[in-house]
């Protein structure tokens, strides 16, 4: 290290002290504390931080995440945590970020909490939509609110929008106001397949009950809800059509949608899992994959060949381009909709490759089933996932709130703070996450296949899938490094005077730096000591909390609904109606063979 660097070094170092000495520089272990222990101000009655102390934290579930920029973002669901000897189900009124530019271990990494303005939706199982284009996210459309804590009372539709800022924090605001015309013939609905990509996000079928919208709290079971809904995040408009090209009702819950960007002119939409909602054990098997053209509302169904999983819910997504110009979807975890010992096979992950259409199951001892979590592609080989909670529960039949309440309490999570990290090439669990990680290349298992399978081992289930399929959009494979050729030292032995002269100038400043730092650590300390001998503040937060927890009998759900006009039969009816939702003549629908509907 030269000489100007080191003094450089040794600047930061003070500086970093006098920050510290003024009280605004945090340790990761503060932060976590604080988030553990106290409520950021703000919504009326509370923030509920979702982050808490390794030694308290249980569970995370039901939320939302998505990656922009270098910061992964999490956003809503419901936590668990200790508090003494009891464990407290809480919903989160906050959105969080983790820093993925630097390497951490998930027994340490910094949850950087977000908090949200007044009448911002407080929402689980709810969806963010990222808008590469605009940098900017966007919810409120999907979801349902909490039957823990204080049982808020569902949101009315809307659109909020949250603005990242590039250093971890960003800003909500809301975007299409509940009074919007826009809303005429749509509302919220949860368990839909939805995902966004380009300028489109999509929902697909879901359902209706009281936890949804103000309109449905008068429901006593879910009502399905048909069709398929995007929102073009440029425009800000809606357009609504079928989804007969998805099954007869054009609905389904609880499966998953996946954005495909490097096929198709626009990019493809996956559909796959759940249930279609005709049976409560009746989930959709994974030898079918839809797949979904937005710009041009086009469904097409393909056969998908190898270990095909066992039909389930509530699992999830991460897929990313390989080096080899193929694609890999990685699903994770689910349950089969009954909790208890019948859920730990689900614990298990596979690999849908693309092009080929074609399953491989990972091998691992299946131990810790989990549903309701989130995963994320981010960056390199790596995959996060979030959260989740036991499938493998104590308490299977009975109250609802209760059975909810043991799927977060029944266990902590093997994963620290619920992240475990799984890299794709290598096909293994880790926890820690590697910021620099070099590039996705298939692991063994896929090239095995595709050298096996020369012609990507698909048979398309029609010409028109494959000519899809054939408009690629791959990033050009990455120069190969070179190392920079070193100078060769200098054969005099003995440096110039100008250089001693600096070596003497700069060994007095040094001097007068490091009495500097002296000082400033003297300072800190005497600081220190004059606070300690402060009376400290009692901190509310665990009392709060464990006074806000209470059971949720089915009477209280009745007591909540009663008086409110039932839901219109005709206006779910309505529902059906394929019909647009953008503003003026953006849209013209008319019926194609098949049930396709073709926008102008």
């Amino acid at each position: 290290m030269s000489l100007l660097s080191s003094y450089f070094v040794l600047f930061l170092i003070i500086s970093w002290v006098d920050l510290a000495s003024s009280g605004l520089v945090l340790s990761p272990r503060r932060t976590l504390v604080q988030e553990a222990n106290g409520a950021a101000s703000g919504l009326g009655v509370r923030q509920v931080p979702a982050a808490t102390d390794n030694n308290a934290f249980v569970r995370r579930a039901w939320h939302a995440s998505a990656v922009a920029g270098k910061y992964l973002y999490i956003d809503g669901g419901e936590i668990s945590f200790k508090v003494g000897d009891s464990v407290v189900s809480q919903y989160s009124s906050t959105t969080h970020s983790i820093n993925l530019s630097q390497d951490w271990v998930n027994n340490s990494v910094v949850l950087t909490t977000i908090t949200k303005p007044p009448g911002a939706p407080l929402l689980s199982d709810s969806s963010l939509w990222y808008h590469e284009e605009n940098d900017i996210f966007y919810s409120g459309f999907t979801g349902r609110s909490s039957l823990f804590g204080d049982k808020p009372a569902p949101p009315p539709t809307s659109i909020w929008s949250f603005k990242p800022d590039g250093t971890g924090s960003g800003s909500w605001k809301v975007e299409i106001s509940p009074d919007d015309p826009k809303w005429t013939r749509q509302v919220k609905r949860d368990g839909g397949y939805t995902a966004s990509g380009g300028v489109s996000a999509l929902v697909l079928g879901g359902v209706l009950n009281p936890w949804t919208s103000p309109e449905s709290t008068n429901l006593t079971e879910d009502v399905e809800v048909p069709g398929i809904v995007e929102f073009n995040m440029r425009k800000r408009t809606f357009f609504r059509s079928g989804a007969t090209g998805f099954n007869a009702k054009g609905t389904g819950a609880r499966g998953a949608m996946h954005y495909v960007p490097s096929f198709g002119p626009n990019g493809l939409f996956m559909i796959m899992g759940g249930t279609d909602l005709t049976d409560p054990d009746n989930n959709i098997g994974f030898d079918n994959i839809w797949v979904y053209e937005s710009q041009e509302n086009r469904w097409y169904n393909q056969t998908a060949t190898g270990d095909v999983p066992a039909g389930r819910r509530s699992f999830c997504l991460a897929g990313v381009n390989s080096t080899n110009e193929t694609y890999e979807i990685f699903l994770y975890g689910g349950f089969n909709g009954r909790l208890g010992p019948s859920t730990v096979p689900y614990d298990e992950i596979f690999i849908l490759t693309l092009p080929a259409f074609h399953w491989m199951k990972i091998d691992y001892p299946a131990l810790h089933p989990r549903h309701g979590h989130s995963c994320n592609a981010v960056g390199g080989s790596q995959i996060i996932s979030i959260g989740g909670v036991d499938s493998n529960a104590t308490i299977t039949t009975g109250d609802l709130t209760e059975i909810r309440k043991s799927s977060f309490n029944s266990s902590v999570d093997p994963f620290v703070q619920g992240l475990g990290i799984f890299d794709m090439t290598s096909l293994t669990w880790a926890d820690r996450y590697r910021a620099n990680a070099p590039p996705y290349e298939q692991s063994d298992r896929v090239k095995v296949f595709y050298r096996d399978n020369p012609h990507n081992g698909s048979q398309f289930s029609s010409s028109a899938l494959k000519d899809l399929f054939s408009v690629t959009h791959f990033p050009p494979p990455a120069p190969p490094s070179s190392s920079p050729i070193s100078s060769p030292p200098s054969s005099s032995s003995r440096p110039p005077p100008t250089t001693i002269a600096a070596i003497v100038i700069g060994t007095l400043v040094a001097l007068a730096l490091i009495t500097y730092l002296i000082f400033l650590i003297y300072r800190r300390h005497r600081r220190q000591t004059t606070q300690q001998s402060q009376p400290k503040t009692h901190n509310h937060y665990a009392a709060e909390l464990q006074g806000n927890e209470h059971q949720i009998q089915e009477a209280d759900v009745v007591e909540k609904v009663h008086g409110v006009p039932r839901v219109s039969q005709q206006w779910l009816a309505e529902l059906e109606v394929a019909r647009p939702e953008m503003e003026g003549d953006e849209v013209v629908v008319c019926e194609m063979e098949g049930g396709e509907v073709r926008r102008g």
